[in-house]
């Protein structure tokens, strides 16, 4: 399957969904998969929240035709309701799958990014809305924690020269 069969998947999958600011939820999607360095870390980050967020299964891509490396990050970057965050995360990193662990990187990395902008706009707002202050701080915590946790376990990254 090429990126753009997977993009398009992708499209239907987030089509009209919003993000809790309003934006256009593939537009989170899109991000993670640019911060992708192979192929199959790009088609990970575009369906990475496709059977979480939507009502395509895992058994509906695989009968799209989306290959089972993609599809077994796909299925541990899906965060179901039965067990915690942090089980969630846990599980992620102990698969040992490097391509749904950088894929959770990138998820939290680019959360992070959006996460600040948020909240200075909640912090600068005339009116300061403490309801969703809290809850998007209650947000960034959890990711703060999935990035440390996956920063101490994983070890130093290789130097760049």
């Amino acid at each position: 399957m090429t990126i753009e069969e997977t993009m398009r998947i992708a499209l239907e999958a987030h089509d009209g969904q919003k993000d809790l600011e309003g934006n256009p939820a593939i537009l989170h999607v899109l991000a993670v998969a640019l911060m992708g360095e192979t192929e199959l870390e790009q088609k990970v980050g575009l369906l990475h929240d496709v059977v979480e967020d939507s009502d395509i299964t895992i058994e509906n891509l695989r009968e799209r035709g989306v290959e089972e490396d993609v599809l077994v990050a796909v299925d541990l970057l899906t965060h179901r309701d039965d067990i915690s965050y942090e089980e969630y995360v846990k599980n992620i990193f102990f698969s040992g799958n490097e391509t749904a662990i950088q894929v959770k990187v990138n998820d939290l990395h680019q959360n992070e990014q959006r996460m600040e902008k948020t909240l200075w706009r909640i912090v600068s707002a005339d009116k300061l809305d403490t309801k969703k202050l809290d809850m998007y701080a209650d947000i960034d915590r959890k990711h703060t924690w999935a990035l440390g946790f996956f920063d101490s376990n994983r070890g130093p990254s290789p130097a760049v020269n």
